[in-house]
């Protein structure tokens, strides 16, 4: 890969593990609801958020497009940027069908969901003990341990490595 390829990559993947917080700010402020009402439905962004990155890695990941993801479990450190501009595509639908405060809470979990990845395969020492090893476990055990940010997921569908 060229340097400038390189720095494209990282350019994209750390600007937006910046900027999906800083819309999340702007959309929590626009919300029309009060302020008890956007903190909800910004919780439930978060919560809903978790649930399609386990079911997204789970399912299509996994199974439909599995010989592109064996190319990250070989390669962890490499940025995945491949699905880029269809995440992006997801908000939009997401914005339209539920608003502001819960697209809030969908980009804040988006962000965490990136800082965790990129943690795991390039600064463990940032992250608590039980994320690395949950994330590991995966690398090394690909039929368990689909959630990055939580293993909650995991558990409600018995796939989390015991």
């Amino acid at each position: 890969m060229t340097s400038l390829r390189r720095l494209v990559d990282i350019f994209l993947y750390f600007g937006e593990m910046f900027l999906a917080p800083l819309i999340a700010l702007v959309l929590f402020e626009m919300s029309p609801l009060g302020p008890v009402e956007s903190a909800l439905l910004t919780v439930a962004g978060i919560v809903t958020w978790t649930l399609a990155e386990y079911s997204f890695h789970r399912v299509v990941l996994h199974h439909f497009a599995p010989t592109q993801h064996r190319v990250h479990h070989a390669n962890p450190g490499k940025p995945v940027l491949s699905i880029f501009w269809q995440i992006w595509v997801c908000f939009a639908v997401v914005y339209f069908l539920a608003g502001d405060a819960f697209l809030a809470g969908s980009l804040v979990a988006y962000a965490w969901y990136l800082f965790i990845h990129h943690c795991t395969h390039h600064s463990v020492g940032r992250l608590p003990a039980f994320l690395t090893k949950n994330h590991n476990g995966h690398h090394k055990f690909a039929t368990r341990n689909f959630g990055v940010t939580t293993s909650l997921w995991d558990h409600v569908f018995g796939t989390v490595l015991r």
